[in-house]
């Protein structure tokens, strides 16, 4: 099968790798479609610390597959079943020399049917697949396209959940890329009173009022987010110091300011004179898999249009070809296609 290695940092490689073999009680995946992470693929390809794996790796985390062949001891999937979060290599494990970044850029993947493995084996192996509490069902109804938005979609829901109550809350978020357009479309949905997106980009910025922010500041077009302490909640999706600087004194006594996102310094500094006397810092923890059935709930009743996110459509060799999409100002959202249906 075709796969994409980082063969060493800055460098990605299409090659053959063999189809993965499923243990009992894995199933085999046939790809459809995977997703671009700009910030995690970007810090694995480019080696950046704390990410970087050991290389060569097997890209990508934010795939989606349809089950071709299930193992002899496996309950809970069968043949047919729409799944997320496959892997060509698993997190831990290597084929042939290369290791798990995730492992979901192939043709073909695993996922593994956990609880059927700790019911019937509670002393096996399978606690080196813990990864796999991630890999859950999708409705068959649902197009590729929103199935692999579902991931990104679960974590800023489970994310928001941590920030407290939105309802009636007035709500900043900062970064206007795929994950900050999706903390702006669950804060609307959630009921916030206000949503303002801050970023750099016009075409990221009209989306995001598509999907409901009332205010959006362009930065790069001379914007400032300045004013009183008006926010209940501040959502920061890039992790940058500058931005935290700027944010803080805006956030209301017994605020929250929710990190979600991580430059590449990997450190948050804080000024503690700009803070109001009493707010919490949240260092987002998100639990996908916790929330998956709630979020399919939710989105069952008004889901979102994944065409709002994706701009970019490739095969697996326009990988680099979607790295470079997503510098380009026209840019959300990038997803490498495989056996689509």
């Amino acid at each position: 099968m075709k796969a994409a290695i980082v063969e060493a940092p800055g460098k990605i490689v299409i090659r053959d790798l063999p189809v993965p073999k499923p243990n009992p009680y894995q199933a085999l995946v046939r790809m459809e479609v995977t997703g671009v992470c700009s910030a995690t693929d970007r810090k694995l390809s480019l080696g950046l610390k704390p990410f970087a794996p050991s290389y060569p790796a097997l890209l990508g985390h934010e795939g989606v597959g349809t089950i071709v062949e299930t193992g002899a001891r496996v309950v809970n999937f069968t043949v047919g079943d729409r799944v997320l979060r496959p892997c060509g290599i698993y997190p831990g494990h290597e084929m042939e020399g290369v290791s798990s970044a995730w492992g979901s850029f192939c043709e073909f993947a695993l996922v593994t049917d956990l609880d059927a493995w700790k019911e019937q084996e509670p002393a096996g192996e399978h606690s080196r697949f813990g990864y796999a509490r991630m890999q859950k069902k999708v409705p068959a109804h649902w197009s590729t396209d929103a199935a692999c938005m579902l991931i990104t979609w679960k974590e800023t829901f489970s994310s928001l959940q941590q920030g407290g109550e939105i309802d009636g809350r007035a709500v900043a978020v900062l970064g206007d890329g795929a994950v900050g357009l999706s903390f702006a479309a669950w804060s609307h949905a959630l009921g916030a009173a206000s949503v303002e997106v801050v970023g750099h980009r016009a075409f990221r910025l009209e989306r995001a009022r598509r999907l409901g922010a009332s205010v959006t500041r362009n930065l790069r077009a001379g914007d400032v987010f300045e004013g009183g302490r008006d926010f209940d909640l501040i959502v920061d999706t890039l992790g940058s110091n500058e931005a935290v600087a700027t944010s803080l004194p805006r956030l209301k006594n017994d605020g929250k300011f929710l990190v979600y996102g991580m430059d590449s310094t990997f450190e948050t500094h804080f000024d503690r004179s700009a803070a109001p006397q009493r707010w919490s810092y949240v260092q987002a923890n998100p639990d996908e898999a916790g929330v998956h059935d709630e979020v399919l709930r939710r989105l069952h009743k008004k889901q979102f249009d994944p065409a709002t996110w994706i701009t970019f459509r490739g095969s697996l060799e326009n990988l680099p070809k979607a790295f470079t999409h997503l510098e380009s100002p026209e840019s959300v959202k990038a997803v490498i296609t495989f056996h689509e249906t």
